[in-house]
């Protein structure tokens, strides 16, 4: 059955009833091998380990830096050495590139969709035979819906590292522009009418030339995961599902996911309120801080870099427009520890056990607007704080709740690029909705009768 992110009301009621938790770690250090301490603690060799990641703003690239410094002082045995893979779209052929030839990175970050792609392929060091011998972990104090998305055929492969949503950022001063109060919008849920009625608001001729010079929405183009992603959100809303409830088949080219699509383009075309984004870049913000945008989505995540830019207060977050329900599409990234050696792997396991705990993931969250993973983080009084003092972060936390997430199947990664392919030709108008996704789901079709 698909993954349904259900964990938001969890992660929420514990917000908002004080639930005590535990922590993530205990006091204790042991680690997971059934000895209880790793060969390199034991004799005092350091362990060298390569962590991939992608992630892009340099304020949050900075924060990783000083969590893993602060990881290495307290376990002076394992050192690890940051590489930034580029693109996470485009990590997937590396990181299987660097496995197939025996010199896999340690560590790598990335969505957690990709774990049975990963699984599959006999390369992972499942996360769940570490957690059955380290009885300093608790596995409790994270969120259940999280390892779930790290979960393939019943196992436990990868851990999560952070957690996120999508939602829409608006302009407060181009609200106002148009005669609109840009606080009544904060936290709301428009349908996809009133969302393409307000982006007409928004959407003007400021010179008179005849030509448009800010559009109410930007609406995700290319063909790559940010666009298949964000529209995955639009499917959902609509009733629709990317799989049969086995997950035997693909069913996003139903009469919802043709709706949806459709949507997106009438928005460019029909309505013209909208316009594409660069090719594969629909989460920069460029559009937005220039006005030539009242709308765009995006994630918590660029929290320091709205605060930075002095754009935070100037900023809005409404819900994503919905159809039939509300919806959104739970991101974050997980922590995949690759088969290298036994002295490797347990020095893995190690730094992905800090990750989790609520010593790193509050820091994180502050610093970056990611969504804490584990629940005893929401006890944290920093925290508490900062959720009362920034309503921006808060909504996403709120928003969990009408969460789901892309599956963590094998043949997630070739669907995803054949969704991206139909969608990027329905958005050129080099075909209509309806038959671009149904031609990308024959495509995909026999991959899940192999």
């Amino acid at each position: 059955m698909q993954k349904k992110a259900l964990f938001g009301i969890l992660f929420v009621s514990v917000l908002i009833l004080g639930v005590a938790a535990s922590g993530c770690i205990s006091g204790e250090k042991t680690s997971t091998g059934t000895t209880g301490q790793s060969d390199s603690t034991a004799t005092g060799k350091v362990v060298e380990l390569e962590f991939w990641h992608g992630i892009e703003a340099p304020e949050n690239q900075k924060v990783l830096e000083e969590l893993v410094r602060k990881f290495e002082a307290e376990h002076p045995n394992i050192k690890i050495k940051l590489v930034n893979y580029g693109a996470q779209d485009k990590a997937v052929p590396k990181i299987m590139a660097a496995a197939q030839a025996g010199t896999p990175p340690d560590l790598v970050w990335l969505n957690p969709a990709q774990t049975g792609f990963f699984a599959e392929a006999g390369v992972l060091a499942p996360v769940e035979d570490f957690i059955k011998n380290d009885p300093s972990f608790n596995k409790e104090d994270i969120y259940e819906g999280l390892w779930e998305l790290g979960t393939y055929k019943g196992k436990i492969y990868t851990a999560p590292f952070d957690t996120n949503n999508l939602a829409i950022y608006y302009n407060k001063e181009l609200f106002r522009e148009a005669g609109l109060d840009p606080e009544a919008y904060m936290g709301k849920a428009l349908s996809w009418d009133e969302f393409r009625e307000l982006a007409k608001k928004l959407t003007k001729d400021k010179d008179g030339d005849g030509e448009i010079d800010q559009y109410g929405f930007m609406v995700p183009f290319g063909r790559l995961e940010w666009t298949v992603w964000t529209w995955e959100v639009f499917l959902w809303s609509a009733g629709g599902e990317l799989l049969s409830e086995d997950q035997s088949k693909p069913t996003f080219a139903s009469d919802a996911g043709v709706k949806a699509l459709q949507y997106w383009v009438d928005l460019v075309y029909k309505d013209k309120v909208a316009k594409l984004s660069e090719p594969n870049a629909g989460y920069k913000l460029d559009d937005f801080f220039a006005g030539r945008v009242a709308m765009t989505i995006n994630g918590p995540w660029n929290y320091p870099v709205l605060k930075e830019q002095g754009w935070l207060d100037k900023t809005g977050v409404m819900l994503m427009p919905y159809d039939k329900r509300i919806a959104t599409n739970i991101g974050g990234e997980n922590l995949f520890i690759f088969k290298t050696t036994p002295e490797r792997e347990q020095a893995a396991w190690e730094f992905a056990k800090f990750v989790m705990s609520p010593e790193f993931q509050v820091t994180w969250a502050l610093k970056t607007g990611y969504l804490p993973v584990c629940k005893s983080a929401l006890e944290d009084p920093e925290y508490k704080k900062f959720l009362e003092e920034n309503p921006f972060i808060k909504i996403y936390v709120e928003n969990l709740q009408y969460g789901k997430a892309r599956p963590p199947v094998p043949q997630y990664p070739d669907m995803s690029a054949a969704i991206g392919e139909a969608i990027e030709a329905a958005l050129l108008q080099k075909k209509d909705p309806a038959t671009a996704l149904k031609e990308a789901q024959a495509k995909v079709e026999p991959l899940f009768k192999s």
